[in-house]
């Protein structure tokens, strides 16, 4: 169950990553350092699996997000999307994306 909630995490941030109509080659090595980072147990083939997973789907980033409930893996997710997202410059369609994962699970941007 952690590795589908994690690739949720990815597909989460695949989703703001690819606003601008690419995810970068530095945004998805961020993405991976990053899961690296705090899920060492995650390898390579995971991580290239949810992202296969995220362009065969036609699921929308509200969808991703209304599957993860747990606080500290939407947090995780928050860091993820937009470390990744800004890893090659944080483009202004990604921003917007950015933003709607706040606002639908409530945080504040600026705190």
């Amino acid at each position: 169950m952690i590795n589908e909630n994690i690739k949720l995490c990815i597909k989460v941030a695949a989703c703001v990553c690819g606003k601008d109509g690419i995810i970068s080659a530095a945004e998805e090595g961020e993405m991976f350092r990053l899961l690296m980072e705090r899920f060492p147990d995650c390898d390579q083939n995971m991580f290239e699996t949810a992202l296969a997973e995220f362009f065969d789907s036609n699921d929308q980033i509200e969808d991703y997000l209304a599957l993860i409930d747990d606080v500290a893996l939407r947090q995780f997710t928050l860091e993820l999307a937009e470390i990744s997202a800004s890893a090659d410059g944080l483009e202004i369609r990604e921003n917007i994306a950015l933003k709607k994962l706040y606002v639908v699970w409530g945080y504040d941007r600026n705190a």
